[in-house]
């Protein structure tokens, strides 16, 4: 080896000259380096798994991913989740909680008895059913520079603002609130955006219909087609126990009754409603036979009723929609029925007798009409007068004279005035108790005989009322104890007019949005697999 060469090789040696012990104290140290660097390494690798964990349970990445795309539009986890779960909520409270348990895994709880869909399925496509018409919406809604108007922006704030404060005293927050009612990734943020949006659909959607021109043809066309629903009815009727008792063993157990005593039971309660049946048909006047012999074939927890109350039989008015579901309802629809029929109907635990007396189409006004209400002040210390209540809910004769004499201040002030319905409309709004209609200056529109609390409606339906009257109606019912100040702005259609405009209405514009959504394309993402998880 020549002598640069193995120069060159001592220099590459970094342990040439070294002792045995100082080499193996060289490795010792090499190692506990490298060991130190893995450490760090690994440290880090640890760091950065913990920041990804922590994240990860921010839900910041799960709300961020996309969930659902309707024709290039994207959509979030919560955008889905807040129709996915309106839609959970509405079934859950019109269930009254007995339809599904929200506490068990939704995939396993099956809407029809098939389990041909189960009900996080059933959710997920009303949600997506709802975001493709809010986007068609939405689009032609910006395309039509369409905009909230200023007392839509109002009454959303002041709607989010009772929505906080409904949260802060029932849930602890308003973030705990929306966490339990749309979905553990929704926040407030992403929460006040899809009202948002959801409030400008609506209001432009409820602005194309009303713009919608429907003529009186149309209207009689619509009647011509739904008579049976649109028809008003009055008839008596009483119902014919036909249940068996139950009766009680030694040890004093309820015992049922047998199938054999269920059957008598039935056949002479078809019996005596025959022998009632035959009396009304023998009679002369067959409405007053019908009213003097009922007492004696209703049950004996009903007797008095109808022995006090002549009329207890009387159904007047109902309308044709809200007796086609009761059990004698195809007798009552009959086209051939005529005043004086009278009919024999099985029920579960019974028979009806029911005597038809008439069908007519209901041509009565209802009426637009504003109010200011003036609650009496609640106050423990005074004298109540009744004491077969909850007095703390009952307000003393000196409050409710105080709520008069506010409310007979309040009338004067409007006829000191230019006695306008928008001067009453400004004082229902600064100072009505009534919050359902203090934002819109105290007016309910189309209000129907019987809809409102008794004096109210005695008060508005009166002979000879004509728009522009005004009075003071006191008010005795629960939570509502106070005065009226009531301002008549006139009559409006009859119910049956109504009822037929605003579903002609719904018809056309179901049909409009039905053209916006058609051929737009819907795909999922993956954040679908975050709504509801």
């Amino acid at each position: 080896m020549s002598a640069s060469r193995e120069k060159k090789q001592r220099r590459g040696d970094p342990e040439q000259g070294l002792t045995q012990k100082q080499r193996a104290q060289r490795k010792e140290q090499q190692a506990t380096k490298q060991k130190a660097v893995l450490y760090t390494a690994i440290g880090v690798v640890v760091a950065i798994l913990v920041v990804i964990l922590l994240v990860w349970d921010s839900g910041i990445f799960q709300r961020g991913a996309t969930a659902l795309t309707v024709d290039g539009q994207q959509y979030s986890v919560n955008d889905v989740s807040f129709y996915y779960h309106t839609a959970l909520n509405t079934a859950y409270s019109e269930s009254y909680g007995t339809a599904f348990d929200t506490t068990q895994d939704l995939r396993e709880q099956y809407v029809d008895e098939e389990q041909t869909q189960s009900y996080h399925d059933y959710f997920m496509e009303q949600a997506i059913q709802e975001l493709t018409r809010v986007t068609a919406l939405e689009r032609a809604a910006n395309e039509a520079g369409y905009t909230l108007s200023e007392e839509d922006e109002a009454t959303l704030d002041q709607d989010l603002a009772d929505l906080k404060s409904y949260a802060d005293q029932n849930y602890n927050g308003f973030s705990t609130y929306l966490r339990a009612n749309y979905g553990k990734y929704m926040t407030e943020g992403a929460f006040t955006a899809c009202v948002q949006r959801d409030t400008l659909v609506n209001a432009y959607e409820q602005d194309h219909s009303d713009s919608l021109d429907i003529t009186d043809e149309q209207i009689q066309s619509y009647y011509d087609e739904h008579k049976d629903e649109l028809d008003s009815f009055t008839f008596r009727s009483i119902l014919i126990d036909g249940s068996a008792p139950s009766s009680t063993d030694e040890e004093g157990n309820t015992v049922e009754p047998t199938e054999a005593e269920s059957a008598a039971a039935m056949q002479a309660a078809k019996a005596k409603a025959d022998q009632f049946a035959a009396a009304i048909e023998e009679a002369e006047d067959k409405e007053a036979t019908f009213a003097e012999l009922a007492p004696d074939y209703v049950s004996e927890t009903s007797k008095e009723s109808y022995e006090n109350d002549p009329d207890y039989s009387l159904n007047t008015g109902l309308s044709g929609s809200s007796i086609s579901s009761r059990t004698y309802g195809e007798w009552m629809l009959d086209a051939s029925r005529t005043a004086g029929d009278v009919g024999v109907v099985e029920y579960s635990s019974g028979y009806y007798v029911v005597l038809f007396l008439d069908r007519y189409l209901d041509q009565t006004p209802t009426a637009d009409v504003r109010h200011i209400l003036i609650k009496a002040e609640l106050d423990q210390e005074d004298d109540f007068s009744t004491s077969d209540v909850d007095e703390s809910t009952i307000p003393s004769d000196a409050a409710m004279d105080a709520a008069k004499a506010e409310a007979e201040d309040l009338l004067a002030q409007w006829e000191a005035g230019d006695k306008t319905a928008e001067s009453f409309g400004a004082l229902a709004e600064e100072y009505s108790d009534d919050t359902g209609s203090s934002t819109n200056g105290g007016l309910y529109e189309a209000v129907k005989p019987g809809e409102m609390v008794e004096s109210f409606n005695d008060w508005v339906f009166a002979e000879g009322r004509k728009a522009g009257d005004t009075g003071l109606v006191e008010n005795t019912n629960t939570n509502q104890y106070g005065w009226h100040v009531i301002y008549y702005q006139g009559d409006n259609e009859p119910e049956w007019k109504l009822t037929a405009d605003d579903a002609l209405r719904e018809e056309e514009t179901t049909s409009w949005v039905d053209g916006l959504t058609e051929g737009l394309e819907v795909t999922q993402g993956d954040g679908i697999k975050y709504v509801n998880s």
